[in-house]
């Protein structure tokens, strides 16, 4: 895992190196193994700090030129099936002088061109130039586990792994895009290829993008995940699928997954799982357990008591496999020491509070290892949400009368205080059975209650405000509108479930979850890796008929089954909790004094992106207790001001120019299938 950057002037070429080398060094957490920058005659100047994982000597020293001298590459990542790929070359007459996966990613361009993208199985995001065409191109993975961000002008080209490498050489402005604004403040997050700052675009998932000499960009879609979930490809594979017995098919899936977590393995340095005690994590733990010569070494990290600790249940876990278990329980102190860090750690805002405890078991871990597995990606796969099953029932159950009772259950329970029904239901239900968060919870239930169609009910359950209520904080976009009701259609030829799964895996799982996981992890140089997002095992797991993802009640239906074979029955009976934080309890207890001096009116004003009335009513709202008004939506504003004033507002460069939109079909199919 590395930081890359680079820049192409048409100007002037010197200039570059020294800003290149500022860019560089504003990476160091993301490789402090190494660093290096690279002048390419007539083309960029490409940078790169190293975290080095696979061949550890000086011979995968980046950036990396081809023996021909005609390319050149800065790449951040893995590629599992590296030596698969390296033995094929060396059949065609390719000599290799390191056992770096970085070597085989140029010889393969050598010989394949860009067609040798869709041969690596892996995480990624590298800049390879070509002298032959004089062409640079910038290159994401399938998923978008690794990011990549760019900016620039008609006279130049710069890119990073990180705004903040660019923000340092002032190339992020000091304008923010109105959608990606209007995105964040509903859902916490932004999606590619937008970024918060108007000057700055995010290479897409499964696309490469090309820049000619005169930096004109062209996008290519090599891999859509949209194209999976269409009806020529789900249909017949149902169809085939269901055919099996069921036997066979726990067979094929568990097979399919440990190949896939096997070679999340692939390292010269000790490997560490996340172990939360949920369905994911110890589906990974089970399978690589009985990988033969593998010492299983996992951690977790506690709340002491919270009702969204789950270290209990990833003890034991890891005693049934007798994994080397490393646990912390974290106090309240600790980690709200960390609040204070976020606004360095995310250049661009991110709305998830579970950004916090997943920085704190990242530093646990990188005290021990120097990669870990996380487990992103199953329930947007397999489907592991509850409002999955609850939008999919709303949707078919519209009619007038029934739309009218939910509606009317709605509104009663928006006039009951949330302390009264929270208090009555951790009365009514077992440990075992209770939701975290069953407060914010409700908040939703009450939107899907008013809901006049699938799209806007599925929309109530993912986002914290309203599109009338953003329209009340001054954030509108009808160009965001228009996007995210074209993301939502995408995937029309399927099932709702499916819509929702496919919405989550193309806009929540990249937008959110893996930038979180990415900005927690490499803040401590520690590389991540998600073993459920394989390329290859996506197709079967999006094509399982619905009755294996939810079924009598329970989510990810399937992945309990394989879970069956490896615990003890009834140990994951239980409602999904998440790797969340307490945020309410923080917001209106010892974060109430932060959360009032950042969103005062004189504050909200001089950031010039919300209105100040309607966030002190929000404000006002929350803290007295209603239900309108979300504790993870009040931590998005709060977020989205601390990050105004981190980078907006403290010495922010100019604008710049934003770089030119991709041409071509490709670059038409690849927007509306995103």
């Amino acid at each position: 895992m590395c930081g890359i950057t680079g820049m192409w002037s048409t100007r002037t070429h010197e200039s570059c190196v020294e800003r290149v080398r500022s860019m560089t060094a504003a990476l160091q957490h993301r490789g402090p193994d190494d660093s290096g920058v690279h002048c390419v005659a007539g083309g960029p100047v490409l940078g790169h700090r190293r975290l080095s994982i696979l061949d550890l000597s000086p011979l995968g020293h980046q950036p990396m030129q081809s023996p021909c001298g005609r390319y050149c590459i800065t790449y951040n990542g893995e590629i599992y099936n590296f030596r698969e790929i390296r033995r094929e070359l060396e059949q065609r007459q390719h000599r290799f002088n390191s056992d770096s996966d970085t070597e085989v990613i140029l010889a393969a361009y050598a010989e394949w061109g860009l067609e040798a993208v869709a041969r690596l199985r892996g995480m990624f995001a590298f800049a390879l130039w070509d002298g032959s065409s004089q062409q640079l191109h910038l290159c994401r993975d399938r998923f978008g586990v690794k990011p990549l961000y760019y900016t620039g002008s008609q006279q130049l080209l710069a890119f990073a792994s990180e705004p903040k490498a660019l923000h340092g050489v002032g190339l992020t402005g000091g304008e923010v895009d109105p959608a990606a604004l209007c995105e964040f403040v509903q859902f916490g997050y932004v999606s590619a290829p937008r970024s918060l700052y108007a000057a700055v675009r995010a290479v897409r998932p499964g696309t490469i993008l090309s820049f000619d000499s005169r930096l004109e960009p062209s996008e290519r879609n090599y891999w859509s995940a949209s194209e999976l979930y269409s009806a020529a490809r789900v249909t017949p594979a149902r169809e085939t699928i269901r055919a099996l017995p069921e036997a066979e098919l726990l067979e094929r899936v568990e097979s399919e997954l440990s190949e896939a977590f096997r070679y999340r393995l692939v390292s010269d340095v000790p490997v560490g799982l996340f172990l939360s005690g949920g369905i994911d994590s110890s589906l990974v733990a089970a399978l690589l357990a009985s990988v033969p010569g593998t010492t299983l070494r996992t951690f977790t990290i506690g709340y002491g008591g919270s009702e969204f600790d789950e270290s209990g249940y990833a003890r034991t876990v890891a005693s049934h496999l007798g994994a080397q278990h490393t646990e912390f329980t974290v106090s309240e102190d600790e980690a709200l020491a960390l609040f204070f860090r976020l606004n360095d750690i995310a250049d661009e805002p991110i709305g998830d509070s579970s950004l916090i405890p997943t920085l704190m078991v990242s530093e646990l871990a990188r005290r021990h290892v120097k990669v870990a597995l996380s487990a992103d990606g199953a329930d947007e796969l397999f489907g592991g949400y509850a409002r999955y099953a609850a939008c999919a029932r709303y949707a078919v159950r519209n009619g007038t009368l029934e739309r009218a009772l939910r509606l009317l259950s709605g509104e009663v329970l928006s006039r009951v205080p949330p302390r009264w029904i929270a208090a009555a239901y951790r009365v009514t239900r077992r440990e075992n059975q209770r939701f975290a968060g069953i407060e914010d919870k409700l908040r939703k239930f009450i939107n899907l209650s008013r809901a006049g169609d699938t799209f806007s009910g599925y929309r109530a359950t993912v986002s914290e405000w309203t599109p009338a209520q953003s329209s009340q904080l001054g954030v509108r976009s009808q160009e965001f509108e228009t996007e995210l009701a074209q993301s939502f259609r995408a995937a029309d030829h399927t099932d709702d479930a499916s819509r929702f799964m496919h919405f989550d895996l193309t806009r929540y799982l990249p937008g959110d979850l893996l930038t979180k996981v990415d900005r927690a992890s490499m803040a401590v140089s520690l590389e991540a890796r998600e073993p459920f997002l394989d390329h290859k095992l996506a197709p079967l797991a999006i094509a399982l008929p619905l009755e294996w993802k939810l079924r009598d009640g329970q989510n990810k239906y399937i992945l309990r089954r394989l879970l069956d074979r490896h615990y003890p029955a009834g140990l994951f009976d239980r409602p999904k909790h998440g790797f969340s934080a307490p945020v309410a309890k923080w917001l209106r207890g010892p974060l109430r004094g932060v959360l009032e001096e950042e969103l005062a009116p004189r504050r909200v004003r001089e950031a010039g992106l919300l209105d100040e009335q309607a966030v002190q009513r929000a404000v006002a709202q929350f803290l007295t207790g209603g239900t309108s008004t979300s504790a993870a939506g009040v931590w998005f504003l709060l977020q989205l001001q601390r990050w105004a004033y981190r980078w907006l507002l403290s010495g922010a460069p100019p604008p710049v120019e934003p770089v030119a939109e991709p041409r071509g079909a490709a670059a038409d199919i690849a927007r509306s299938s995103v």
